[in-house]
């Protein structure tokens, strides 16, 4: 088949209407792409799922840092968006379902195993500040939702700076723009599918805060993190457009609101960048921003409990 009679193929599909088996049953059984799987499968579980897991069940000692900041409270609780939230795997793998169909799987493997790479690298990289000190956020119960029920059941909650989440979808919107664009593929199709997939990275990014499973302190260490390790994909102004298309469309924040929200977000990528500047190790600065936060944090605890105590005498 002919890239133009693939492109005609997928023309009236979104990315997001395609399925995800063609990858499954693909990329494990290639050479040139088992090895980053492989890779990247074995940090997900040393660097993710045991870390964290370690902590919670008291095997590692590592001291967890609420970064819940007032900002998040203009920010509804919306249950009501877990499915987007768990739709988060299916986001970066849909991209290889479509770069198969779109390109055929001999072009395509390539780039599916650039991207295990580059997601095996965000991981490891997003670990070295875990070990340091981890972080969490305030989470409503579940209520009656089900979705939430198990994402709080089976997420300990540590792992908020930085947010692989927003890594994530950061690196996969900008990554697979350039593998299309490497491929060939003209204007307006490329703005189409790279507009889907940075929707698509917005929406999540979104509701990660909706779902108060991230603060708005969780955001910009994870555009900063990924802007240091992949400054080919994820340029200064990119990050900054997209922090400041957050929550756009929204209905249910107010303008104001959300002006405060994207502008305290930005300003803080702004600042990890300058800070960074005089570093040799990106994570300096957010392990530097944790600590401080947290003695900021416990000093405010510790002068309204004096002041409580004060006016209770």
């Amino acid at each position: 088949m002919t890239d133009s009679q693939r492109k005609e193929k997928l023309a009236g599909k979104t990315i997001k209407e395609l399925g995800i088996l063609l990858p499954y049953l693909t990329v494990p059984f290639r050479r040139k792409s088992l090895k980053p799987l492989c890779r990247y499968l074995r940090t997900v579980i040393k660097d993710f799922f045991f870390l964290q897991f370690s902590v919670k069940f008291g095997w590692k000692k590592i001291e967890v840092v609420n970064v819940d900041h007032g900002l998040d409270r203009k920010i509804p609780f919306r249950p009501d968006k877990s499915d987007i939230y768990l739709d988060f795997i299916h986001f970066w793998i849909r991209p290889f379902t479509f770069m198969m169909r779109r390109f055929g799987i001999r072009r395509a493997i390539p780039w599916c195993a650039g991207f295990l790479s580059a997601l095996d690298q965000a991981y490891r990289e997003a670990s070295r500040v875990y070990r340091f000190k981890m972080t969490t956020t305030t989470r409503p119960p579940p209520g009656k939702n089900r979705n939430l029920k198990i994402i709080h059941r089976l997420d300990p909650h540590f792992l908020c700076v930085p947010s692989l989440h927003i890594a994530v979808v950061a690196l996969t919107w900008t990554y697979f723009h350039e593998a299309f664009r490497a491929e060939g593929m003209d204007g307006a199709e490329l703005a189409r599918r790279s507009a889907e997939l940075r929707q698509g990275a917005l929406e999540i990014a979104e509701t990660v805060l909706y779902l108060k499973q991230h603060s708005v302190n969780c955001v910009p260490a994870a555009l900063y993190m990924t802007r240091f390790l992949r400054p080919d994909l994820l340029t200064i102004q990119k990050a900054v457009d997209f922090i400041g298309d957050l929550f756009a469309n929204a209905e249910d924040i107010r303008p104001d609101d959300r002006k405060t929200v994207v502008s305290h977000i930005g300003y803080m990528f702004e600042r990890l960048l300058l800070e960074g500047c005089n570093e040799d190790d990106w994570a300096v600065p957010v392990r530097k921003w944790i600590a401080d936060y947290q003695r900021e944090k416990e000093g405010a605890a510790q002068a309204q409990s004096h002041g409580g105590g004060e006016s209770g005498r």
